[in-house]
């Protein structure tokens, strides 16, 4: 599954890239965490409550970042598993500012789903990943223009 948007916020770039450049800040805005482990300065665990229809639990994932240019662009990848199932993650992240002072944030996602949760179906699964979507970026306004 592939998702894709942009993102305006009323803060300047350096802020808006201090905020998902830096793990122990952007784990904040991660919707429905549980729990979460700093493993270095571009690596974290974290514990997602997940339900797609009838199947409810716990993803545990490895988030990396990586191919960061500062203030502008980053790659964030992750593994989960849990369920019965797996979720492999790919955001490509690119900033820019805007002539108001704000930041545009441009993004694209890749999620690959396989075990359990698959087995329910991608339209299901897409409408639970858009409203996970919308909260995380309703959660990163709100701590960014905050």
């Amino acid at each position: 599954m592939n998702f894709d948007g942009t993102f305006d916020v009323k803060a300047p770039r350096e802020k808006v890239w201090g905020l998902i450049s830096i793990p122990d800040n952007m784990v904040k805005c991660i919707p429905d965490l549980k729990e979460f482990e700093i493993l270095g300065e571009d690596k974290f665990k974290a514990s997602i409550k997940a339900g797609v229809g009838f199947i409810r639990g716990t993803l545990n994932f490895t988030f990396t970042l990586s191919d960061k240019t500062p203030q502008s662009h980053a790659k964030l990848s992750g593994h989960g598993t849990g369920t019965g199932s797996t979720v492999d993650l790919e955001t490509i992240i690119d900033l820019s500012e805007l002539p108001d002072g704000g930041t545009r944030m441009i993004w694209k996602a890749e999620a690959k789903i396989g075990g359990l949760i698959a087995s329910v179906g991608q339209r299901l699964i897409e409408g639970v990943a858009q409203k996970t979507v919308t909260k995380l970026f309703d959660a990163l306004k709100e701590e960014l223009e905050n």
